[in-house]
């Protein structure tokens, strides 16, 4: 981002810049392997190469950034929005299919439906519990499969959801590196019937949490932790994504860096703006004491600033 570039940004508009940056950024085929075979349990014993180019569907994956989808294809059933005449609508940042492990010589595919929510900002305390969101939101994308209720509808064909959330900002140092699985379990309360589980493993949320402090030996944690970093520059980010396998090619290197540059122009403003503040702070309590010692000396209130 250039010098004029940043002229004309405000902070809120950089921070919007780099919400929608962020999210392009992350929906690359080689992030999205690392956060399915790792959390996502259906695909932890697949190869990361078979994840990226066999079982994500590339032309599913849709960005939401002011209405503007990655890679432009509209695919069936596939949108960053779930609108309701009784709901309200809710917006994914980032949503694909992948085909189910094992399936993709079957002629009739099954699917898994998967979206990532990014939480950038201050936002781990947004005054409910995320928790209650992400069920929210998966029941949502599960619900929003079956476009007409009645009785000729086949509840056999709703497709697992996973809604994975990224938590950082202000994510408490106790919380950092905990990443947690909320998911639909069988308990028979009399007696025992053997279900497929398929029937009902139908929606699952991880809540992943990190922070730039966070220390951990888990390898996908610490990716995250490089690509969301605020205190690692451009270089010290792509140098420890190479080392963690990540191949560099212009949209890796390209989106890290417009990453960069927002954050250093929010860091490099807000800096400005405190100083700003400060001075004129400082004038202030100068001016008010200033008065003062006039007043109690039965001097003239005026003062002047050199």
């Amino acid at each position: 981002m250039n010098q004029s570039g940043n002229a004309i940004l405000s902070i809120e508009e950089a921070q919007a810049k780099l919400d929608e940056t962020t999210k392009e950024v992350f929906a690359d085929k080689q992030y999205l392997a690392r956060i399915m075979k790792r959390f996502v349990s259906e695909y932890s014993d697949c190869t990361l190469e078979d994840i990226q180019n066999k079982y994500i569907e590339a032309d599913s994956i849709h960005v939401s950034k002011i209405g503007v989808a990655k890679n432009m294809t509209n695919i069936e059933g596939i949108s960053n929005d779930d609108t309701s005449i009784n709901e309200a609508n809710v917006r994914y940042d980032i949503i694909f299919h992948a085909i189910y492990p094992g399936d993709e010589s079957v002629e009739e595919k099954r699917y898994i439906g998967l979206y990532i929510n990014i939480e950038l900002q201050n936002k781990y305390y947004p005054g409910y519990p995320l928790e209650m969101r992400g069920i929210y939101y998966s029941a949502r994308r599960l619900s929003s499969q079956l476009t007409a209720i009645n009785e000729n509808v086949n509840y056999g064909c709703l497709e697992k959801v996973y809604s994975i959330w990224i938590c950082m900002g202000n994510v408490p140092d106790k919380d950092a590196g905990i990443v947690s699985r909320y998911y639909i379990e069988k308990d028979d309360i009399i007696g025992h019937i053997d279900i497929d589980k398929s029937n009902y493993d139908l929606l699952e949320v991880i809540m992943i949490r990190i922070n730039d402090k966070m220390k951990s030996e888990d390898e996908t944690l610490n990716l995250l932790q490089t690509i969301f970093s605020g205190l690692l520059s451009q270089d010290e980010k792509l140098e420890k994504l190479k080392a963690a396998g990540i191949v560099m090619d212009n949209d890796i290197v390209g989106g890290i860096s417009k990453m960069c540059n927002y954050s250093d122009y929010i860091l490099e403003k807000g800096e400005a703006k405190g100083i700003e503040k400060g001075i004129e702070k400082g004038i202030e309590q100068g001016i008010e004491k200033g008065i003062g010692i006039g007043k109690a000396e039965g001097k003239s209130e005026a003062i002047t600033l050199v």
